[in-house]
């Protein structure tokens, strides 16, 4: 197998968006400008340090928001800054994460013998024996196909801090864990909420998601109360210059006052990199929307070997 090594991408300045310390856009909606609106408390990330480990928990209720889009474009960004990455694919269907990435097998591992997050959740395997390489170097998956969901109404799979434990335990060189979380609130999405840890919130630029937003906005505040976990992205999912990305992005900044705000702008790309299987960093480099998804990743993590 011969994995594609991603490298790290040289933007111009006058191609970043702006970050600000604001926490609203107050132009006329066709007058909009990407930015990343930043809370008053943020501060630069540092650097991963050997041994430590990150985790994201990438959730929104609703299918469609940008999830698994995300989840992919974020690990490939935090791989080019020199880290490696475990990709939790907690959203069993086919158009999932796990059908776009596929997971690459040892080529002498019979199908029967393939494991993935069904048999860590049954207690059958620990995470490690459930990870697999992918396409990309230094990006790894635990897989998830449809038979997961079984998982949701089987009594026994119990305890919600299963998979929590389960990052434990593992013994891989890992950096960051990246989890995409399935789009309802069940059983999976509290597993993946009770692992603890960052959380990055996207939504798309759409009526829907505004209605939306309020509903999504309490379930968080409830595994807040749970849970240790923090939202500190959130993310404007195919933004363009309309009213309604606007309305999202302000609701957004204000649901999340903690959380950086941060646009992804639409592109052809994105659209279309998953029928070939890439991500929309290797399908184009110079898309806007792998631009907007580096800068995003370079706000939360520092690149591997950059002064401070």
């Amino acid at each position: 197998m011969v994995q594609v090594t991603l490298e790290p991408l040289r933007i111009p300045e006058r191609l970043l968006m702006p970050a600000v310390f604001e926490r609203a856009w107050t132009e006329p909606a066709n007058r909009l400008k990407p930015r990343i609106l930043l809370p008053s408390t943020f501060t630069r990330p540092g650097q991963i340090l050997p041994g430590e480990q990150r985790v994201f928990i990438v959730f929104n209720r609703k299918g469609g928001a940008g999830k698994t889009t995300t989840t992919l474009e974020l690990a490939c960004a935090w791989a080019a800054m020199g880290y490696t990455v475990r990709i939790i694919d907690a959203d069993p269907q086919d158009a999932g994460l796990t059908g776009w990435l596929q997971p690459v097998y040892p080529e002498d591992l019979a199908p029967r013998n393939r494991m993935s997050l069904k048999n860590v959740l049954y207690g059958e395997v620990g995470l490690d024996e459930a990870t697999y390489y992918t396409r990309y170097k230094n990006v790894y998956i635990v897989p998830s196909y449809e038979d997961c969901a079984v998982a949701e109404y089987d009594p026994a799979v119990n305890g919600e801090r299963i998979l929590r434990r389960a990052i434990k335990r593992s013994e891989a060189p890992v950096d960051i864990t990246i989890v995409d979380c399935p789009p309802k609130v069940g059983k999976l999405s509290t597993f993946t909420l009770a692992i603890g840890g960052k959380v990055i919130v996207p939504s798309q630029v759409s009526a829907l998601d505004a209605k939306s937003s309020e509903s999504l906005r309490q379930t968080i505040a409830n595994a807040q109360d749970e849970y240790d976990v923090e939202v500190v992205a959130a993310v404007l999912s195919a933004w363009d210059i309309t009213n309604i990305a606007k309305e999202v992005g302000n609701e957004m900044a204000e649901h999340y006052p903690g959380a950086l705000v941060c646009p992804v702008r639409k592109s052809v790309d994105a659209k279309t990199a998953p029928g070939d299987n890439k991500s929309i960093r290797e399908y184009s480099k110079r898309s806007t929307t792998t631009r907007d998804f580096d800068q995003l990743g370079r706000m939360l993590v520092a690149p591997r070997g950059e002064a401070a």
